[in-house]
């Protein structure tokens, strides 16, 4: 069960075909097929439960970012982790220091970081990542059906 508390989450959402994606006043973007890794926040009322909720339903009013990806992307999961302290920026820093490819000014509008939004190419690649999100960012991955509400 994912908690209400609040936390910092790690979406993983899957691109099956090559897209051109207009993602708000950013600008259009051409992403590859692969998994992209989205890093959030969840400060607000419900918590982690209310703002995964959120990213598992599609239709929605776009309002971050992710929203636009989200629309064309599947959601394979989250990794997620409760606690009052912000971590989005650490682990933003931690995935780009990873073998990942960072979007530049995707999901970080909001701060100095240069990107929130990675991506992985390969199936291994993305589960050596998954396994060290989990070690060593000590978040726990929730699969799509315990996302929904």
């Amino acid at each position: 069960m994912i908690p209400a508390s609040k936390g910092t989450y790690i979406l993983a959402l899957e691109l099956r075909d090559e897209e051109r994606i207009v993602v708000g006043r950013a600008g259009t973007f051409s992403f590859e097929a692969g998994t992209y890794l989205y890093v959030g926040s969840a400060h607000g009322p419900g918590g982690l439960s209310a703002r995964l909720a959120r990213h598992a339903r599609r239709g929605k009013t776009r309002r971050w970012h992710v929203d636009y990806l989200r629309e064309r992307a599947q959601l394979v999961g989250a990794f997620c982790r409760a606690g009052g302290r912000e971590l989005e920026c650490e682990w933003a820093t931690w995935l780009g220091s990873r073998s990942t490819r960072p979007h530049d000014g995707i999901g970080c509008s909001d701060c100095r970081c240069s990107a929130h939004l990675f991506s992985v190419h390969t199936v291994a690649a993305f589960e050596r990542l998954a396994r060290d999100i989990e070690d060593e960012l000590a978040a726990e991955l929730v699969i799509v059906g315990n996302l929904q509400p």
